[in-house]
């Protein structure tokens, strides 16, 4: 189980990050493009209560480093949190991917039965490393990454779930959708959404 352990979190951390990358670097185009302050995007947000996205993608990329640190028992790499453009949020998910990259899959090696205890300012919550990795750090992970898409596209920026989603590593293609995923046809593919 500990090459699944390594595939469901490193692999899928790391190729939805890579999407996220993607996602701020069209954000910040379509910012340029349509001539508005990227800080109307970086700081906005879905409901009055929610992050903004800055702290959108600080967070999803704190569950990314943190979940791959506590599976493997190493120590979870700290950032300063203090980004405030769309380069220094490319700079954060870099910085991300490259500690996920340092990690082998060896690493994980019996992380599934590994215990996972995790303090926060309320309580400690404990966990085994599957109930952790399924249960826990994927769910987060996920509600800050489609929370920073759906602000982008609340916001009128050109994206459609096959970006979110990304080429998916290992996957397949023919017929229409190869071509709709091909970097070459993305633009005339959210024409026709």
């Amino acid at each position: 189980m500990s090459n699944a352990m390594y595939q469901g979190s490193a692999l899928v951390f790391t190729h939805n990050l890579k999407n996220l990358a993607k996602l701020l670097k069209t954000a910040a185009a379509d910012a340029r493009a349509r001539g508005y302050d990227p800080s109307v995007l970086l700081n906005a947000r879905l409901a009055p209560d929610m992050f903004p996205l800055i702290r959108q993608v600080q967070v999803a990329t704190d569950n990314a480093k943190g979940c791959c640190a506590r599976l493997t028992g190493g120590k979870i790499p700290v950032f300063a949190d203090n980004e405030s453009t769309f380069p220094e949020l490319q700079q954060r998910i870099k910085h991300t991917l490259a500690f996920i990259r340092s990690l082998k899959a060896a690493q994980f090696e019996g992380s599934e039965t590994r215990e996972v205890m995790m303090q926060t300012p309320i309580g400690s919550i404990a966990f085994n490393g599957a109930d952790y990795l399924n249960g826990w750090a994927l769910p987060n992970f996920y509600f800050h990454y489609a929370a920073a898409y759906n602000l982008l596209r609340h916001n009128g920026v050109q994206l459609g779930k096959l970006d979110f989603l990304g080429p998916v590593p290992g996957m397949t293609m023919s017929g229409k959708i190869a071509k709709m995923m091909s970097d070459k046809t993305t633009a005339k593919a959210k024409k026709k959404r």
